[in-house]
């Protein structure tokens, strides 16, 4: 097992590599910033603006005020994947901009632009699959061992074959967000560089902006105006984030093509969903518009066929549930409580 590890781990390439290799054989316009992709904000937040007008001055069945709750979830998840295109200055230039629309587009999960820059651009993209360092990798299982909190989380984890796992999505995106805003932040050495201040500002004004909505749409509307897109809104981000990297190895050198994974959808899905999906090429070019993703995936697929990673998403999905996500080490996932050991998609 070990000698398999120490092999697989030499043959990491950096992320400048690809940039260099990858970006040469690209047309030098996929990179420009896109700001007609702002029209995508117009789309998703005009229906969810049109099904709050819906609810508020008509009296619907209660298969379309199901229907409707679903789509409104969908298309601010939608909402979300394009201020995450924004925060990484893929569609405008200028930080104040950015996040001035990232905090309309992070609200509906509370979260503050400048942490969610600091969160994902900074720590995750910088570490990404590094133990320690990237605040999305599962721990190991020593880890596990030693942290009360591990222990509470893991039998909500994918894959941990307890059936509460199966709400993971539904919530877990917000709350971890909402926990690190509150109290992660302040007594963890990675968050030491982040501007605290503005951070709590601007999450302050979340959730007055989230209790002014709430007040808005009333209490009958709670339910579907309120619970289930936020259910949906999750569900949508988070089995992305999840598929895209908590299948993969931890790695020493930051490979994207190693410690990450690109899953397709329908077109259907792929449109509301931005591309997000194609995350490799995400994190090979991070300031890249995500309409080019596809064209960056067909360039992998004819330079590195036996290094890039790429399944639809419900196969992802099966993955994740029939592996746990504690690691034993970097290439071998663990169930802690029953002991079972799993082979990450690391070659």
């Amino acid at each position: 097992m070990e000698n398999t590890e120490t092999t697989a781990q030499e043959e990491l390439l950096s992320l400048g590599h690809y940039n260099r290799t990858v970006s040469k054989e690209l047309p030098k316009e996929i990179f420009k910033r896109q700001p007609l992709r702002l029209l995508y904000g117009v789309l998703f937040y005009g229906v969810a603006a049109a099904i709050v007008y819906l609810f508020k001055n008509y009296e619907l069945h209660f298969f379309v005020k199901l229907a409707l709750s679903l789509v409104m979830g969908t298309f601010i998840a939608g909402g979300t994947f394009l201020g995450h295109e924004i925060i990484h200055g893929a569609i405008v230039k200028g930080k104040k901009l950015q996040d001035f629309l990232g905090f309309f587009t992070f609200a509906p999960f509370l979260i503050s632009p400048t942490y969610w820059r600091f969160w994902h651009n900074n720590l995750h993209h910088g570490n990404t699959q590094l133990l320690y360092k990237d605040p999305d990798a599962f721990p190991t299982k020593m880890i596990w061992k030693r942290s009360k909190f591990m222990k509470w989380a893991f039998p909500y984890t994918p894959g941990s074959g307890h059936k509460r796992s199966y709400l993971y999505f539904f919530w877990w995106f917000s709350f971890q967000a909402v926990l690190n805003q509150v109290y992660m932040r302040f007594g963890l050495k990675m968050w030491e560089k982040m501007n605290h201040k503005k951070v709590t500002i601007e999450f302050t004004f979340t959730l007055i902006v989230a209790m002014l909505y709430m007040s808005f749409i009333g209490v009958e509307n709670w339910i579907w105006l309120g619970l289930i897109p936020f259910m949906i809104q999750n569900y949508t981000v988070m089995s992305y984030i999840s598929t895209n990297h908590n299948l993969s190895p931890y790695t020493k050198i930051n490979d994207p093509l190693m410690n990450s994974l690109t899953v397709t959808n329908n077109p259907i899905s792929e449109f509301v969903n931005m591309n997000f999906g194609y995350h490799t090429e995400h994190h090979l070019f991070p300031n890249m518009p995500m309409g080019k993703a596809k064209l960056v995936s067909e360039k992998l697929k004819e330079m590195y066929p036996e290094r890039y990673k790429i399944m639809p998403k419900s196969k992802a999905l099966k993955l994740l549930y029939s592996t746990p996500r504690i690691y034993k080490n970097r290439d071998v996932l663990v169930n802690p409580e029953t002991n079972e050991e799993f082979r990450t998609l690391g070659r």
